[in-house]
This record gives C-alpha cells, sequence and structure tokens, in this order.
C-alpha cells in the first residue's frame, strides 16, 4: 500500500511510469484521508510519482525506492555515500548491510558521524539528521554537510563493524 499524506483535493500515483488511478481526499478516511492505493510490487527499484491539484493549483512529487524481499541477518557492514547537493550543502546516507549484502530494515544500531577537511557537519540540532550521534532506523542514518566550497572525508561509525568513509 502507498499512502499520500496531503491537503490537496485529488491525487494521482504513478508507479514506474503506469497510473493508479486519481484518489479524492476525504478526511474522514484514515490513514492518509483516503489517498492510498495497492501496488503489486516484486523486488526491485520503484520510481512513484504523485500528482496532486486543488483548485487551479498542481503540486508533483517523486520518490524513488527499493523494495526488498530477501531476507537479513546481523548487520556486518555500514557504507557512506552522498545521496545529493544543494547550495553547499552535501547529504550523506549511511546504511547497514549482512554479510550477503542485503540491507538490514530493523536494525537500530547507534552510529556516529565524522568529518575531517574543509566541510562542517550540520549537527547538535538534536534531530534524526542533524546530530553527530543518532539511532539508525530502518536501517540507515543521514546527516548534512556544509561543503564550504572544499574538500572533505565523511565517517560513519558502528560498533562492532568496520568504518566507513566517503570523500566530498
Amino acid at each position: 500500500m502507498i499512502k499520500v499524506y496531503s491537503n490537496c483535493e485529488v491525487a494521482e500515483l504513478f508507479v514506474n511510469g503506469k497510473s493508479y488511478g486519481n484518489r479524492k481526499r476525504n478526511s474522514q478516511n484514515f490513514p492518509a484521508a483516503g489517498l492510498r492505493w495497492n501496488v503489486p510490487m516484486h523486488k526491485g527499484t520503484y520510481t512513484a510519482i504523485v500528482v496532486a491539484s486543488k483548485g487551479a493549483r498542481t503540486i508533483r512529487d517523486t520518490i524513488h525506492f527499493q523494495y526488498q524481499t530477501d531476507v537479513w541477518a546481523a548487520p556486518s557492514v555500514v557504507t557512506l555515500e552522498k545521496i545529493g547537493e544543494q547550495n553547499g550543502i552535501a547529504t550523506i546516507e549511511a546504511k547497514v548491510f549482512d554479510k550477503n549484502h542485503v540491507q538490514c530494515l530493523d536494525a537500530k544500531n547507534w552510529i556516529h558521524f565524522g568529518l575531517a577537511g574543509d566541510g562542517k557537519l550540520i549537527d547538535d540540532l538534536g534531530t534524526s539528521t542533524g546530530s553527530k550521534k543518532v539511532q539508525m532506523y530502518n536501517g540507515r542514518a543521514i546527516i548534512r554537510v556544509h561543503t564550504n566550497n572544499g574538500k572533505s572525508v565523511a565517517s560513519a561509525k558502528v560498533d562492532g563493524l568496520p568504518v566507513a568513509f566517503v570523500s566530498l
């Protein structure tokens, strides 16, 4: 089930280019005010696009995700990668995987982010994406870095696992 939370009157869902129809918002229809679709899924990569409207205004939102069906074991490796950059702020994401490289979606390990170089971690915000040390959710964690138009190396440390690094 794909749920869309919106205050628009009508929304249409597209998954990998196929329309799954329009839904009209009804605030009494829980969850998601009736903006939900049952979409058959199999292991693989998906792109979901919602086009919603309220009056003459149209809003579009897109999400890319991997649908996983594999069973995972205990975390054995952490990875770290830059997943985006905008206006001099890079977003990096850490994920934990088992020995067969299956993402551990229930992992709640504590992770500590570090940075060396010209950049600066955006931390001490007390949020799940703005702290040096956070508990992972769904086997992942995110933090942002002011790159200061320079070079830096970010690290992610999970107790019992090898440290992961990424150059920015």
